[in-house]
């Protein structure tokens, strides 16, 4: 049996800030996930459970997550992809279906694919580049970075996934328009994932 107002309908998200744990001699590097969720409007909600898994719908840990909509999972292990799913237990104990699954890849995201400055035909100049589908799971944001002399490189802007300015099945497709002005400019991308974790650009 489940409520009325099941939490399948509202939305599960990691938050952008994560705790590095030390681990042990030999083991391997561990983060703490922090995620949040919409709470469920109705009263008498007793409280959220977390599940948590490294398949599909298959939850091998359960927290309990008090009445606060958010919770940290720790010993997420690095390289490894994990999913999340939360309910709520109500006034009768009776507990909701699973919310919309949230899947996290605690890993590095691929480099962006194809990067190249072009002019579309009006002569706005823009930095191009291509980003898989499949990679989105690691929660990538992308950086972009420019230089006058390739030694010292300055951050300038940081360009999020639903940014994209085309797509299909497999990709999505991002054009970054800046001016041409001044002295000779260079530019470099990387992808960074909600860890903060970057590969090289």
């Amino acid at each position: 049996m489940t409520f009325k107002n099941p939490l399948g309908i509202l939305k599960l998200f990691a938050l952008m800030a994560v705790q590095w744990l030390v681990p042990a001699a030999g083991a391997a590097t561990f983060h703490t996930v922090p995620l949040a969720w919409n709470a469920v409007p109705e009263s008498g909600i007793q409280g959220y459970k977390v599940y948590v898994g490294t398949a599909s719908r298959q939850y091998s840990q359960i927290y309990d997550a008090g009445t606060t909509p958010a919770f940290s999972v720790a010993a997420m292990e690095f390289g490894k992809t994990y999913y999340f799913a939360v309910t709520t237990i109500g006034g009768s104990g009776l507990e909701s279906d699973f919310s919309t699954e949230l899947v996290v890849k605690v890993a590095p995201p691929p480099l962006p694919v194809g990067g190249a400055i072009s002019t579309d035909a009006s002569g706005q100049a823009g930095l191009n580049w291509s980003f898989p589908v499949t990679a989105l799971d690691s929660l990538p944001e992308f950086i972009v970075e420019a230089s006058n002399d390739l030694v010292t490189w300055t951050q300038v802007d940081t360009v999020q996934p639903a940014q994209a300015t085309g797509s299909d099945s497999q990709t999505l497709r991002f054009s970054w328009p800046f001016t041409i002005s001044g002295p000779r400019k260079f530019y470099r991308l990387t992808a960074r994932n909600w860890l903060g974790a970057a590969t090289g650009p």
